[in-house]
């Protein structure tokens, strides 16, 4: 896993809002205890498609979310990308 830097959970998740805990991070930054059981969903979802890589991507992101821990929404969080 690489270090994740917030621009990079932002370019991960793009393509995988959900309108809920998934597009609250994407948007916010916002991790919430619905947040890492969503993005487990997703993983194991774009893994049973068969795309492996972004399935890693997308669980990079939980360890993310993980060592960060619950947070309300990040203030400038769109200003990093």
């Amino acid at each position: 896993m690489d270090d994740l830097t917030d621009n990079n959970v932002r370019e991960i998740l793009r393509s995988h809002r959900d309108g809920g805990s998934i597009s609250r991070l994407y948007a916010t930054g916002e991790i919430t205890e619905s947040t890492i059981p969503a993005l487990g969903m997703l993983s194991v979802e774009l893994d049973e498609m068969g795309q492996h890589e972004t399935a890693e991507r997308v669980a990079d992101v939980i360890s993310y979310a993980d060592s960060v821990g619950e947070r309300p929404p990040v203030n400038g969080w769109t200003s990093k990308v």
